[in-house]
């Protein structure tokens, strides 16, 4: 999905790092490509997905409250949100993709698993 975020850090040891604030979440992600150049405090248009190196293994949550967090200082992070048809919501953030018809049996419930990434591609600079 798309989204305008600020940069807010970018790793200055791994050049595909970078930090952006999504207004309730600040997320770090890995950058797959970027049509411009990259300054921190500057509001980007961004396409952001979730990458799976390993299968998804999605279990019911009981927890009913949204959340993302990042495991130490590697790109994997924990989701918990509400699965729709193809769609999990995050509160302000909803991830789309095909992949989660697999696990039409958890739609309409809170779902927890972990993603190995969340990659971004910049479209735009927008200021």
């Amino acid at each position: 999905m798309k989204y305008y975020a600020k940069l807010v850090a970018i790793d200055p040891y791994i050049e595909e790092q970078a930090t952006f604030d999504f207004g309730q979440y600040q997320l770090c992600c890995f950058i797959n490509s970027s049509a411009c150049a990259l300054n921190q405090d500057n509001i980007y248009l961004l396409e952001l997905n979730l990458c799976f190196i390993d299968k998804i293994k999605p279990e019911l949550s009981g927890d009913k409250h949204f959340s993302i967090m990042q495991q130490a200082d590697t790109f994997v992070h924990h989701i918990n949100g509400y699965l729709f048809e193809n769609r999990l919501i995050l509160s302000n953030l909803v991830f789309q993709d095909d992949l989660f018809y697999d696990f039409a049996y958890l739609s309409g419930d809170f779902i927890k698993f972990s993603v190995d990434r969340l990659s971004i591609d910049i479209l735009n600079n927008i200021f």
